[in-house]
């Protein structure tokens, strides 16, 4: 059994006890983490299975909706009808490039996850398809790599020695 403590969301700490076996005579409710139909979802984020079948984190589905959404939009146009006989309003190339590198700069900044990374990968690709298709003289923005980030053991800590650091910490913030 293992206990993972998220990064602090506005005044929450989102604690995660994972185990493969449900302790006897349990009063929680507990969820199979890894469940398709039901997975979990922290933030933009959604916990999966890799193609080879190793636990990583991914984009949920809605943020890679969202964002596909948003390249569209920000290559083909910003969407209304147009009147009769008219094309659809079209930023500019140089800007809707200049907004497609912002956006993706700004998928840079995700986690460097197996997951993560291979959908902002998709998203790269979605991008080209789109541009190439509206854009078909104009060169396709390059999005930059995502850094790669090395695994890390996870560190580990008596709850004991845990509680001491948040009684060190409140003694800190009452003294100031």
């Amino acid at each position: 059994m293992h206990l993972v403590i998220m990064p602090p969301d506005a005044q929450t700490v989102t604690m995660l006890l994972l185990s493969n076996v449900i302790p006897l005579e349990s009063r929680e409710n507990w969820q199979l983490a890894l469940d398709p139909d039901w997975p979990l979802i922290w933030r933009n984020y959604q916990l999966a299975r890799s193609p080879s079948g190793a636990v990583t984190w991914r984009l949920s589905e809605q943020a890679r909706g969202h964002y596909r959404q948003r390249i569209n939009r920000l290559i083909t146009g910003r969407g209304g009808v147009p009147a009769l006989g008219q094309r659809p309003y079209q930023l500019p190339p140089e800007t809707a490039r200049l907004q497609v590198l912002r956006l993706a700069e700004h998928l840079c900044h995700y986690p460097g996850f197996s997951g993560i990374r291979s959908d902002v990968f998709a998203l790269a690709q979605h991008s080209t398809r789109v541009w190439k298709s509206t854009h078909s003289d104009e060169p396709y923005p390059f999005w930059p790599t995502m850094p790669y980030a090395r695994f890390a053991r996870p560190q580990t800590a008596p709850l004991a020695s845990l509680n001491q650091e948040e009684n060190n910490y409140e003694t800190e913030v009452l003294a100031t």
